[in-house]
């Protein structure tokens, strides 16, 4: 019955966006207890205690938001929290993969690291050009730097998820239920922001957040520079594309829009054909980075691969006496540009979960690169 099922909730200490899972999974048949029900929305019990925590602390905010937001912070709320759980849990793990992959890439011989490296440029550089540019501008402008700001504001960090740890833990009334578990969510936000401006040295803190902040203007602006071409086709797409968007869906978009809301009709047009010009420049940009990217990963990687057979006394040539390291080359060149243009690039199903905040941050820094100048003009 619903009394039932709502003193086990009790005692398992659900929350709302808890209680809706198990009606949903009790309703299509794929849970039959709430344990069961919850277990499979958020997994482990340390995933739902954070994912409850996280929902509370929105619903919290909702209450202090102004009337007209509060209604949609609360409806995020669930949502905030199965994410940030996600997040907490999946961050470390994505975190410490690609260190010790970089840490192993660290370890390799010279030329080996610099073969593989010349080979990954050459069938997969054309999908990540801004990030590999990002790269190489972040070791220019000061990385070590942004490196150290970092790496104090990890610190900062980790000092603030045990102190947290420690918080909902306590029970200084000693009745056997933590504290936080018996003050509303207004009061949990309250008690959440003590503990953040108790905890964290302010100072240290915004001195990282400014120095990461600078450097990231730093490799946007030689990014911007690098790609000022791009950004320029990218607006002179929109700005072509403005007046036949104007005459073929400015009319319809008006008449669906009600009076008040018609203001934005003009701006919306702008970005959708910003959006537009981007994302065939960036296109364009692709087909010439992955032929650049081709061409050299290729002749990076014959060469070192001849200085490696040179090493292991296996040819006694180095690449100023012969071309083979040149056919090589192209003939990597070719192949990557071949397997990049014509098969997609495919990555492989393997390195394909590796990469994809590599793709991510692609995506961000193309956004980035291009709305720096601000939206289109009218």
């Amino acid at each position: 019955s619903d009394f039932t099922q709502a003193s086990v909730y009790s005692r398992a200490g659900t929350s709302a966006v808890q209680r809706r899972a198990h009606t949903e999974a009790m309703v299509s048949g794929r849970a039959t207890t709430p344990e069961e029900a919850v277990s499979k929305i958020y997994g482990s019990l340390v995933d739902r205690a954070e994912a409850e925590r996280l929902e509370r602390l929105t619903a919290g905010l909702s209450e202090s938001a102004p009337p007209w937001a509060a209604k949609y912070i609360a409806k995020a709320a669930p949502a905030v929290g199965a994410i940030g759980a996600i997040l907490q849990v999946i961050g470390p793990i994505i975190y410490k993969m690609y260190g010790n992959l970089y840490a192993l890439y660290k370890q390799l011989p010279t030329n080996a690291a610099t073969c593989l490296w010349g080979l990954g440029l050459c069938f997969f550089g054309g999908r990540y050009p801004l990030s590999i540019a990002a790269f190489e501008a972040f070791k220019l402008t000061g990385g070590s730097e942004m490196a150290m700001h970092a790496s104090t504001l990890k610190e900062n960090i980790t000092k603030l998820q045990k102190a947290n740890a420690e918080d909902d833990r306590k029970d200084e009334d000693r009745d056997g239920v933590v504290d936080v578990k018996q003050i509303d969510n207004k009061q949990l936000v309250a008690r959440k922001f003590a503990l953040v401006f108790k905890t964290v040295d302010p100072g240290v803190v915004s001195e990282a957040v400014g120095g990461l902040w600078s450097g990231y203007l730093g490799v946007l602006a030689a990014l911007k520079l690098k790609y000022a071409r791009t950004t320029a086709l990218a607006h002179s797409i929109g700005d072509a594309a403005r007046p036949a968007a104007a005459k073929l869906i400015g009319p319809a978009a008006l008449s669906v829009t009600p009076p008040d809301y018609r203001k934005w009709v003009n701006p919306a047009l702008n970005v959708l054909c910003k959006f537009i010009g981007m994302a065939i420049a960036w296109r364009l940009q692709r087909v010439v980075g992955t032929v650049q990217s081709g061409l050299v990963g290729g002749l990076l990687a014959s060469r070192a691969a001849l200085a490696m057979l040179q090493e292991a006394k296996v040819v006694d040539v180095s690449a100023s006496d012969t071309m083979g390291d040149e056919v090589v080359g192209w003939s990597l060149a070719a192949c990557g540009m071949y397997y990049q243009l014509v098969k997609g690039a495919e990555l492989p199903a393997l390195v394909s979960p590796l990469l994809w905040p590599a793709g991510l941050l692609e995506r961000s820094l193309e956004w980035s690169v291009s709305l720096l100048d601000g939206p289109a003009s009218a």
